[in-house]
């Protein structure tokens, strides 16, 4: 089955939002989120810095009362648990979002699945899997270190042609 054009532009926008947190949030995920409320974007948020609002939050900030009803695009699942910030379920419930769709499903332990039943159980339409390769590579070292415990390294070798570096 494919996405719907209209998930797929939504959700690379919110790609773009996410990248804007490159090199602030580490080492949590890099996350966009876009409100569309009748076809019209109405709230834009991305996780600018550890330990701040999380890219729901600010998107439905962002959106106000308008994202009542709306379709919210995440790239990664809505935290389900209390960290250094509320659960991002319980701000999408509280402003009422009718449909969720999801890039990626989070694999910390802490959520990995029940972001998306939290969100079921109280009646919300949830999608997943929308850009969710795109969504992968952009958070390849959380996903790394959240799956094994090891970081993301790159590492850069020169040497000359007869073998010294």
């Amino acid at each position: 089955m494919s996405a719907d054009p209209l998930h797929i532009e939504h959700m690379r926008r919110a790609l773009a939002l996410a990248r804007q947190g490159e090199g602030a949030v580490e080492p949590n995920p890099m996350v966009g989120c876009v409100i569309v409320q009748g076809g019209e974007v109405v709230g834009e948020g991305w996780h600018a810095a550890f330990g701040g609002p999380h890219a729901e939050v600010a998107a439905l900030r962002a959106a106000g009362d308008r994202a009542q009803g709306a379709t919210a695009y995440v790239t990664l699942e809505p935290c389900c648990h209390h960290g250094k910030t509320p659960p991002c379920t319980t701000a999408l419930l509280n402003a009422r979002v009718a449909r969720v769709v999801i890039a990626m499903q989070d694999p910390f332990a802490q959520v990995a699945g029940g972001g998306i039943a939290v969100l079921q159980a109280a009646g919300v339409n949830v999608q997943s899997g929308v850009l969710e390769e795109a969504a992968r590579r952009l958070n390849a070292p959380y996903i790394k270190l959240t799956e094994t415990g090891l970081p993301w390294v790159i590492a850069k070798w020169a040497m000359t042609l007869d073998g010294r570096i």
